[in-house]
């Protein structure tokens, strides 16, 4: 059937004409594409036991299912039993949510040089994702965007500028954290154009002109930017900034060690990302109308259609007009407008235009109530965008 939709509406073509801008979608501000990247593995943990006893392997797969809840919703405070007490419910009876699980060596600690013991598990996506809306959480999707770090470690005067090579105790710090909490990371290449661009004091300075303008080369969607150092006292203290969507985040923690200040400084980037991007459906799923052009054949409609359809949250894609060069979609997401704007600024296939009007046979009934006054013959898209190419 939908083969058959698809012949008919490449067989007319309905004529345009120009309309007024009667609607403007929501702006994502990033300048150029967005560094997005595709998370795997979102719903799987690993958990090092002692042995394959079967009390331990209860207690780690409720552990694998905490740090999977954490990692979808973007939540720390996902298994806080005050706030959310069906999720704490739902953890004690983990086992219920695992499809599967296996036990794997890991490599030998330094101390006893003796192989460890992890338990791996894999848990229902529909059904763990399904447990977070019905409690009003968020469930964050697999293509998540890009968080460049500037990152400064001052030692005692000793001021070190982290980079993409760099391949020490805070790097491994930093990569294992973003893993667990499924941030996509990138480190500086700290090459001559990033050392011309930008110098160890402007990070430690915090100097947000110079620092945006050094990161526009890597056109990822956020920027991290931590200074951290060690007191006389032994104390470490981290001050972090998140520039992300035009808004700035500050907050500062501060330890007893390395780690205790790093962590926060990923943990905290990825639930204001993930408060941004991440879908709360608390009111179901919406329809959206959305125009692509530049589609001038069957190839091109198929990627758009298979892009749409890999959004996270989207049900379903149903094509309701196509024109010589432009298509447009009744998409069903949850999430609505501001879900696929977020989305699609996050790729590399859709880019964003001005919303006009395009003629068509048929007003929509739901499109006719909202605006009584319009033209029968006209219909506004909730959201245009430029297939790339």
């Amino acid at each position: 059937m939908h083969f058959l939709v698809t012949q008919y509406l490449f067989k007319r073509n309905w004529t345009r004409r120009a309309g007024s801008i009667l609607a403007i979608i929501m702006l994502i501000s990033l300048t150029g594409l967005a560094a997005a990247e595709e998370v795997a593995n979102l719903y799987e943990a690993s958990i090092p036991v002692e042995n394959q006893d079967k009390d331990k392997r209860t207690d780690a797969i409720r552990a694998a299912f905490t740090q999977v809840l954490i990692r979808v919703s973007g939540r720390s405070d996902v298994a806080d039993a005050q706030q959310f007490p069906a999720i704490t419910q739902a953890i004690e009876t983990a086992t219920r949510f695992a499809q599967q699980y296996r036990y794997i060596k890991t490599p030998a600690a330094a101390d006893t040089q003796q192989p460890g013991l992890a338990l791996w598990v894999r848990f229902d996506e529909t059904a763990l994702s399904k447990l977070l809306r019905d409690n009003h959480l968020p469930v964050w999707g697999t293509t998540r965007p890009t968080t460049l770090l500037w990152l400064v470690v001052d030692n005692r005067g000793q001021r070190q500028l982290l980079g993409a090579d760099s391949h020490n105790e805070t790097d491994t710090i930093l990569q294992d954290r973003a893993k667990l909490r499924g941030v996509p990371l990138r480190l500086p290449l700290l090459d001559l154009t990033d050392r011309t661009n930008l110098h160890v004091s402007d990070v430690w300075g915090n100097f947000e002109s110079t620092i945006l303008q050094a990161s526009q080369r890597y056109q990822t969607e956020a920027v991290l930017v931590g200074r951290v150092f060690q007191s006389y006292g032994g104390n470490w203290t981290g001050r972090w900034s998140l520039y992300a969507e035009s808004g700035r985040d500050d907050w500062t923690v501060t330890g007893s060690s390395l780690a205790d200040v790093l962590n926060p400084g990923i943990d905290k980037t990825a639930e204001s990302l993930a408060m941004r991007y991440a879908q709360v459906d608390q009111v179901g799923a919406g329809k959206v109308l959305v125009e692509v052009k530049a589609v001038k054949g069957l190839a091109d409609y198929n990627r758009v259609v298979k892009y749409l359809q890999s959004i996270s949250h989207v049900t379903e894609v149903q094509p309701t007009e196509l024109t010589a060069e432009s298509a447009i979609f009744q998409v069903t997401i949850a999430g609505g407008r501001l879900a696929i704007a977020r989305a699609v600024a996050l790729g590399h296939v859709l880019a964003a235009e001005p919303v006009e009007s395009v003629p068509v046979a048929t007003l929509p009934a739901e499109t006719a109530k909202a605006n009584p006054q319009q033209d029968p013959g006209m219909v506004v898209a909730d959201l245009i965008y430029r297939l790339v190419l």
